[in-house]
């Protein structure tokens, strides 16, 4: 069985959760269950809605600078700065990069590679 691919990132402003800042987050490559589910929650494939909705399925976690963890579960609402949102869209296309020969020309996450 192949190991799922992780990767990972820094939020530029941090998210909070229960008053704590959280800088940085680990998130796993995207599942067709978590694409049918976030379409289902956040509309047509390659929206906004539906790439936060991903995101938050893909998470895996987020840490402070001194280490401590959360580990989920996320909702689309943690996420409110574009700029840690813009984050997490990156760490997305790259994920699709990794697991794809050719990316597709859109690079977008959950569309498949051609």
């Amino acid at each position: 069985m192949q190991q799922q691919l992780k990767t990972s990132g820094s939020f530029p402003r941090g998210i909070v959760i229960g008053g704590v800042t959280y800088t940085t987050f680990e998130m796993r490559e995207a599942e067709v269950a978590d694409m049918i589910d976030a379409e289902a929650e956040g509309g047509l494939v390659g929206s906004l809605k539906y790439h936060l909705e991903l995101a938050v399925r893909q998470l895996v976690k987020v840490a402070t600078l001194d280490g401590q963890e959360f580990k989920g579960p996320f909702v689309g609402s943690m996420i409110s700065k574009r700029q840690d949102f813009a984050a997490i869209r990156t760490a997305q296309v790259r994920l699709d990069e990794m697991g794809n020969d050719e990316p597709s020309a859109s690079g977008a996450s959950g569309t498949p590679s051609n």
